[in-house]
């Protein structure tokens, strides 16, 4: 037998032997270390078209149990931005079963998905910063292969700035959608904080719709926001401040195509962790959110509902209409103070009211609107009505009150308040309207007030100025003003008026304290005779100066009358009083009044001059005149 065959043989079993060990090693340097993606990238730009993005692959590889291996994956805008991509993914295949290998795939692992937006595009008139953009491109004729039941496991995924530790679910495709099923996202790795997704992606008609529902975490959704165009609402969710993660559950559809203007969302949100929203704190809280359209937004927050000790503290609702440049509002609170009221709906409301302090949180209810856009909202712009109720007593501007009740509205510049109804803390009560006419430039409003006591608390009705000494004096009458508020409120106040105050104690205010002096410089033990008496003021203003024609003050013993004039811009009282014996209208007073009164003209004339708070009482009688004569020669009067 020939050695030659044997050695052919020998030989070629060699060969076969040496290509066999240099494929094994070709394919370990692959399993191992991979091919360059740029190996690829022709196949890649020839399958993806240019208008629709670029996909670039880092490497390539292939290990057996892992399946295919892509490291450094991104898909580019054709402007050339970045819209996402992964650090690196494992795609398993099935070995059995028809069609091609891309529906074969029975699983993915990916590390480091990052999706930055998920719709671009131009502005509805095509333009934008920086020149025209690209056009959304036609996705209607993509072909989406068929998956069934593909396994997903995402390992700290990005997807517009919605982040997590893990994310898993079932992907399915076909007739031109992505259908992702069953999504868990654990967002902190200790597995409480979850979230449940379904998402589907149309592509052929170019749009999203999710349903998304967990412990969202705040920060995490201002992403999605940005992502859909749609910042407003992350505007007003930024109002919140929450402790912990909320409970929410979101769902929308919203198109790729910004030109397209696409927009259907609506999230509820529940927070029992406690927090503050506008700065007002809160227990618990609840928003259902409302958004459409993009460019065109029309938005619904609301309702808004505060808790505090397990009760509801406030319940507001807000629509924004960027097309009419509107924010329209309603809210009602049992459980803030005023300011937090108007707070949840708008700051510029809250800066503007009048310092209120209440013992009991008062019942509020506001609505109207005022405009979205504009660095400043002026008077003419607000529109509002309400209802405000202090049952439990407050202190408004000074003024006490033991419970207190109005209606407010504003409308073409002009504030009024109606229905004004006060019970004071001493007693009787105040009633009646006021009316402040703000012009949108002026730097001062026009204020006009129809103001009627019964029975009202002199003391409470002075308080403001430091007179709540006068516990006994009770006031009735009215009071008319109309008056331009700033610095010349005074030499621009018109009013009338008709007061009377009864009680006693009167002579204990600073502007009779001069008489008090008097009478008992002249009739020792007649000082307290004013400590029983009533004063009663009827007249006129005009450009601050009050005319009284018939000015009274009766005593138990003594009564004085007369008529007086005092100028309220230059603090000027001017009165020449007659004094009369009995208080007027009681019988001591009308059997003596016949005879006492020409005695009185003649000895007891008293003319009143100087401020209000502290005017000088001088007698302009001959007794008066005998009296100064006689300190003259003697003694120095007494300052």
């Amino acid at each position: 037998m020939s050695l030659r065959p044997l050695l052919a043989l020998t030989h070629g079993l060699l060969w076969l032997a040496a290509v066999a060990a240099l494929l094994a090693g070709l394919a370990l340097c692959v399993a191992a270390y991979g091919l360059p993606g740029a190996w690829f990238q022709g196949a890649l730009d020839a399958a993806i078209p240019a208008d629709w993005g670029r996909l670039t692959v880092g490497r390539v590889a292939f290990r057996p149990g892992a399946g295919l291996i892509l490291e450094r994956v991104a898909f580019h805008a054709p402007e050339g931005r970045l819209l996402g991509g992964f650090a690196r993914g494992a795609f398993a295949f099935r070995l059995r079963g028809g069609g091609a290998w891309v529906e074969r795939l029975a699983g993915a692992e990916v590390d480091g998905l990052h999706v930055a937006q998920i719709v671009y595009g131009p502005e509805p008139d095509g333009g934008g910063e920086g020149g025209e953009e690209e056009p959304f491109p036609d996705l209607s004729g993509v072909h989406v292969p068929t998956l069934k039941g593909v396994r997903l496991a995402l390992t700290n995924p990005d997807i517009v700035e919605i982040r997590a530790k893990a994310l898993t679910g079932t992907l399915d495709a076909g007739e031109g959608k992505l259908r992702f099923r069953d999504l868990r996202a654990d967002a902190d790795g200790s597995g409480d904080q979850r979230v449940e997704a379904d998402v589907t992606i149309d592509i052929h008609d170019a749009k999203a719709v999710a349903s998304i529902r967990g412990f969202l975490i705040q920060t995490r959704l201002d992403g999605l926001w940005r992502a859909i165009n749609c910042p407003v609402i992350g505007e007003y969710c930024d109002h919140f401040a929450l402790a912990g993660p909320a409970w929410g559950d979101c769902a929308f559809t919203v198109g790729f195509d910004l030109a397209r203007d696409l927009l259907d969302l609506r999230l509820d949100l529940l927070s029992t962790e406690g927090g503050t929203y506008r700065g007002i704190p809160f227990d618990e809280a609840q928003a259902t959110i409302r958004c459409r359209s993009i460019w065109d937004t029309v938005a619904e927050i609301g309702p808004v509902v505060i808790r505090r000790d397990g009760q509801v503290a406030a319940a507001a609702h807000l629509r924004l209409d960027y097309p009419a440049d509107r924010l329209s509002f309603r809210a009602e609170a049992d459980g803030l103070t005023p300011a937090e009221c108007f707070g949840l709906v708008s700051d510029t409301l809250a800066d503007d009211l009048p310092t209120i302090v209440c013992d009991e949180h008062p019942f509020v209810s506001v609505e109207g609107h005022i405009p979205l856009s504009g660095d400043e909202t002026l008077p003419s712009q607000v529109v509002l009505r309400g209802l405000a109720r202090a049952s439990g007593g407050a202190v408004i501007e000074g003024l006490p009150a033991a419970s207190a009740e109005a209606r407010f509205a504003m409308t073409n510049g002009v504030f009024s308040v109606s229905d004004l109804a006060l019970t004071l803390p001493h007693g009787g009560a105040l009633s009646g309207a006021l009316a402040f006419d703000i012009p949108d430039h002026a730097p001062h409003a026009d204020l006009s007030a129809a103001i009627h006591l019964r029975d009202a608390s002199l003391a409470d009705l002075l308080a403001p100025v430091g007179r709540e000494t006068l516990t006994n004096c009770f006031a009735t009458g009215f009071a008319d003003l109309r008056g331009r508020l700033g610095p010349d409120f005074a030499k621009t106040l018109q009013a009338e008026y008709d007061l009377t105050v009864d009680g006693g104690l009167i002579s204990r205010l600073p502007l009779f304290a001069g008489l008090t002096d008097l009478l008992a410089e002249h009739i020792p033990g007649v000082a307290s005779v004013t400590d029983s008496s009533s004063a009663r003021l009827v007249g006129t203003a005009d450009h601050g100066r009050f005319d009284i024609p018939d000015f009274t003050l009766d005593g138990d013993l003594l009564a004085i009358e007369g008529p007086a004039v005092y100028d309220l811009p230059s603090d000027a009282l001017s009165a020449e009083v007659t004094a009369g014996n009995f208080k007027r209208g009681s019988v001591m007073g009308t059997l003596t009044r016949w005879a006492t009164v020409p005695v009185n003209r003649f000895l007891w004339r008293v003319k009143v001059s100087g401020p209000i708070a502290k005017p000088a009482w001088r007698l302009t009688t001959f007794v008066g005149r005998l009296w100064d004569n006689a300190l003259g020669d003697g003694e120095e009067e007494a300052p």
